[in-house]
């Protein structure tokens, strides 16, 4: 009940502030009338409640007016009066209420001068034992006051330093989700911008070269132009379809319920990205002692890679390019390599086109390790190291 009634007073400064100067009102008004009930001895006991009216929402005025009321009251009354409970009230609200705590010593140098002034006043002066006591009881109320309100005002400080504390960090937090939300948006639109990379690139390239071939073929084997047509249209197909999954996501806003998903290709569908290539002109050559379930993300990675690195020998290698890809796995490591022995080389050894740019950037993300360079005599390498934790299988498959 107490501190629901303190609560209630901070909350309502105005109503708690009335409720106090009535009440203090009513007691001076009945003292006055069971003394003298003189007017003026009435009008001064309105004017010493007056004060407590705006004791907390305007601290530093109350003071000065409760100074000047004191001071009437120290000149016309010569005896104690309930009026001297003005003083420890506004010495508490003035060291815990003011803007600047100048004005509760402010309040304690005057309630200790007052201390000595009113006894002698009301005609103590020539009994020097009681005038002592006197003098150090009202010096005790007000630091009393003094001290009640300082404390009262370090709560307080406590409490706002706290709130700001408490908003600084809710702050910092928003800022960092929002950062979160940042760097995830933009890891998302890089990931999708090498999946594009990746899918278009690739069926481009296949789609250019069996075109090209085509077109070359078709006066002296007009019979092979139903089987290149085909192999474009299959390959534009997948094309498409990988495009329609990717701007779906992007259109999706993140709304599950309009996301339509499809499995990740992975190392499982190798056999049929070398096939796709062996259709464009290329014999390659498809080795794997890897048998073991991959991580997801390596799964995906490692498709990419080879994706990647077959589409560079279609579009570098040259005409009668080999090329060979390799899987093989141990207890730590999982292993893919892509060579071929074309002439293109020079042409994308320097790392600065999208493609090698991707693959460096997956394999990072996996925590791999990405070799690409020229090999000795001729053609290119793309070697890719993950730490996997898979047992290796010595058995050795090929096609």
């Amino acid at each position: 009940m107490r501190k629901a009634v303190y609560r209630w007073l901070e909350r309502n400064r105005w109503a708690g502030d009335a409720a106090l100067a009535t009440a203090f009102l009513i007691v001076l008004v009945i003292e006055q009338r069971a003394t003298y009930g003189t007017s003026y001895r009435m009008a001064l006991a309105l004017l010493t409640a007056f004060p407590l009216y705006f004791r907390r929402n305007f601290t530093e005025a109350a003071l000065v007016v409760s100074i000047g009321v004191m001071l009437v009251n120290l000149r016309y009354i010569s005896e104690p009066t309930v009026a001297i409970g003005l003083v420890p009230i506004m010495v508490h609200a003035s060291i815990a209420y003011a803007g600047n705590k100048f004005w509760g010593w402010l309040s304690l140098v005057v309630g200790l001068a007052g201390s000595v002034l009113a006894p002698l006043r009301w005609g103590y002066a020539g009994e020097s034992p009681f005038l002592q006591v006197l003098i150090a009881l009202c010096a005790v109320v007000v630091v009393a006051a003094y001290i009640t309100g300082e404390r009262l005002r370090e709560r307080n400080d406590f409490v706002s330093e706290q709130l700001a504390a408490l908003t600084e960090r809710t702050r910092l937090l928003t800022i960092e989700r929002d950062q979160r939300a940042k760097i995830a948006a933009v890891n998302e639109r890089t990931r999708i911008a090498r999946e594009l990379h990746d899918i278009v690139a690739h069926s481009l390239s296949v789609i250019v070269v069996q075109a090209d071939g085509g077109a070359a073929a078709v006066e002296k084997k007009p019979e092979l132009a139903a089987q290149v047509l085909h192999t474009i249209g299959e390959t534009s197909r997948e094309a498409l379809s990988e495009m329609r999954r990717l701007v779906g996501v992007l259109r999706s806003e993140g709304d599950s319920r309009t996301t339509q998903f499809a499995p990740q290709p992975g190392v499982g569908d190798l056999s049929s990205l070398v096939e796709q290539v062996r259709q464009a002109g290329v014999t390659v050559t498809f080795l794997t002692t890897a048998t073991g379930r991959l991580p997801q993300g390596i799964d995906l990675t490692v498709y990419r890679i080879v994706q990647e690195a077959l589409t560079n020998v279609l579009k570098h290698a040259g005409p009668q390019a080999t090329a060979e890809v390799s899987l093989t796995e141990s207890a730590e490591v999982f292993t893919v390599t892509v060579t071929d022995d074309g002439r293109g080389a020079a042409v994308v050894s320097d790392g600065a086109g999208n493609g090698l740019l991707g693959m460096r950037e997956r394999v990072t993300l996996q925590g791999g390790r990405l070799t690409a360079e020229p090999r000795q005599g001729g053609g290119f390498m793309v070697r890719a190291e993950f730490p996997v934790g898979v047992p290796a299988d010595p058995r050795r498959r090929g096609n």
